[in-house]
C-alpha cells in the first residue's frame, strides 16, 4: 500500500475500497445463497446419497447421466447382437471359401496320386 499524500489520492482510495466492499458483499450474498440451497432437505438427501455412493450427484446430473447410461446399455446390447451376427456371417463366408478351395484341389488331384501318397505314408 502506498502512502496517501493529498485529498485526491484519499478520495480515489475511498472509491476503490467502496468497489472492493461491494464485490465482497456480493460474494458473501452468493455464498449465503449456496449455503441455504445446500441445507434444503432435498439437497441434503442428494448430498447424503453422494457421500454414501462416492459418486458426485445433483438432480440434473443424475437424470442426465441416467438417461445417457440407459442409452449406452441399449446401444451396447444392440451392438453386441449385431457383432455376433456379423461374426457368424464372416465365419460362414470364410468356411465356404475354404470348402471351395478344397473342392478345387480335390478335382485336380487324381485318384492315383492320392493312392500313391497314402501308400508312401504307410511304407515310411
Amino acid at each position: 500500500m502506498t502512502k496517501i499524500e493529498n485529498v485526491e489520492q484519499l478520495r480515489a482510495e475511498i472509491a476503490r475500497l467502496k468497489i472492493v466492499a461491494k464485490q465482497q458483499e456480493g460474494q458473501l450474498k452468493n455464498d449465503l445463497k449456496e449455503i441455504r440451497e445446500d441445507l434444503k432437505p432435498g439437497n441434503l438427501l442428494w448430498n447424503a446419497l453422494s457421500s454414501i455412493t462416492g459418486i458426485k450427484m445433483s438432480k440434473s446430473e443424475f437424470f442426465k447421466d441416467g438417461i445417457i447410461y440407459g442409452l449406452s446399455i441399449i446401444l451396447q446390447r444392440f451392438i453386441l447382437k449385431t457383432e455376433k451376427k456379423v461374426e457368424y456371417k464372416a465365419y460362414d463366408f470364410v468356411d465356404s471359401i475354404f470348402e471351395r478351395v478344397k473342392n478345387m484341389v480335390n478335382k485336380f488331384t487324381s485318384q492315383d496320386a492320392k493312392r500313391d501318397e497314402r501308400n508312401e505314408e504307410r511304407n515310411n
